[in-house]
């Protein structure tokens, strides 16, 4: 989800809600003044009905409030609430566009593996570098990838993951072994099919 476009999408939303009544507003007005000329050229006639520039209202309300102060009380209410309208859409939208965070992948979409996704990559084959234990079965991977293994010193990475791999991975290896220690313990046995 991109937080964005959602965010463009309630400001279009909340402009809309206010446009829309202002000029319901404005359209009101002009029918409680029986579309006087004196209000002014309409925008365009449509059925024969016209209709005016959403902003009219406030200028007819300056001009000619004092002639008519209940339709244009009445008219200013319609316009004061498509604003409200439009505040309780734009937190109605916040409220739904917050409980959409679980979505959102700002920091990224990393996360530990399932039991689907570990079968669905295929780690579960008896063949290939081994790369850890899960429910008591081996993970291993058998592909064109490169696997690097990083950890400090004395935590296990060479007797559970290097060694192992060493003692059934016939393909070439490298392996960055500084005491020889790992060379010791396999080479005996990679010997019979590699030098």
């Amino acid at each position: 989800m991109q937080g964005q476009g959602v965010l463009l999408g309630q400001i279009a939303v909340v402009f809309g809600i206010v446009i829309a009544g202002v000029w319901t507003a404005t359209q009101w007005t002009a029918a409680a003044l029986g579309y006087q000329v004196r209000l002014g050229a309409p925008w365009f006639d449509l059925l024969g009905m016209p209709f005016y520039h959403p902003w009219r209202l406030f200028e007819w309300w300056f001009v000619y409030d004092a002639y008519a102060q209940r339709v244009f009380d009445t008219g200013g209410a319609i316009a004061s609430g498509s604003g409200l309208l439009a505040v309780v859409g734009a937190i109605g939208m916040s409220v739904w566009r917050s409980r959409q965070s679980k979505r959102v992948t700002t920091y990224g979409s990393a996360r530990w593996a399932k039991a689907v996704d570990i079968c669905k990559a295929g780690l579960t084959r008896p063949v290939g570098v081994f790369l850890g234990l899960h429910d008591g079965q081996y993970l291993r991977h058998e592909g064109p990838e490169h696997v690097l293994t990083f950890a400090p010193t004395r935590s296990g990475k060479g007797v559970g993951l290097v060694v192992p791999t060493l003692l059934s991975w016939p393909a070439s290896a490298v392996i960055h072994d500084i005491r020889g220690e790992n060379w010791h313990l396999t080479a005996g046995w990679r010997a019979r099919f590699s030098h």
